[in-house]
């Protein structure tokens, strides 16, 4: 177990936190709600999505076993979220209210490091996503997107994938045919 989640582990049983089970479609948490919790994904697989006002969704990310989830717009500022959090999977959660977070970091001066470590993650991983939307093909998002992540691509829909992507399925599936004729030849 390596810090991160040993400070994760040692927060919920410090604080008794219980597991909790959400099913395909329901909602951790969602978009314009205030939520000072972060989530550890324990189990399943969850997909952060921006809902416009005529129901077009954009996923922001996919998170997967050992992930934490959370709006830091709600967690750190105190602002309603700006995206959801949706189950895509039977996923086994723990909720964990950020201030006891910041209690037993307060308490374990040396676990800081670790939170700073995920913050830095979580940065990090925000600004390749950006890179990939301003410098990258959608072609070469795909690409990436199953050497980045292989252990959701088989998890999730082509449209689910192409929302990730800022693509059409139609599009998807003309990436995915064209990188299969390549692979054959």
């Amino acid at each position: 177990m390596d810090k991160y989640q040993f400070l994760l582990s040692s927060v919920a049983e410090n604080f008794n936190l219980s597991m909790q089970t959400y099913q395909p479609g329901q909602a951790l948490f969602n978009q314009g709600d205030f939520e000072p919790r972060l989530f550890w994904i324990k189990k399943g697989l969850v997909k952060l999505v921006f809902f416009q006002p005529d129901g077009k969704e954009f996923v922001k990310a996919f998170l997967s076993e050992n992930d934490l989830s959370g709006s830091l717009m709600s967690v750190v500022f105190a602002q309603p979220s700006p995206y959801s959090c949706i189950s895509m999977e039977a996923s086994d959660v723990v909720a964990i209210p950020y201030e006891k977070i910041k209690l037993w970091v307060k308490d374990y001066p040396e676990l800081r490091d670790v939170e700073l470590a995920f913050m830095q993650q979580l940065t990090a991983r925000k600004e390749d996503r950006e890179y990939q939307f301003l410098c990258l093909t959608p072609e070469q998002r795909y690409l990436r997107f199953i050497e980045q992540y292989p252990q959701i691509f088989s998890r999730i829909s082509q449209a689910e994938l192409a929302k990730f992507l800022g693509i059409t399925p139609v599009a998807l599936s003309r990436i995915k045919s064209r990188n299969k004729l390549a692979t054959l030849t």
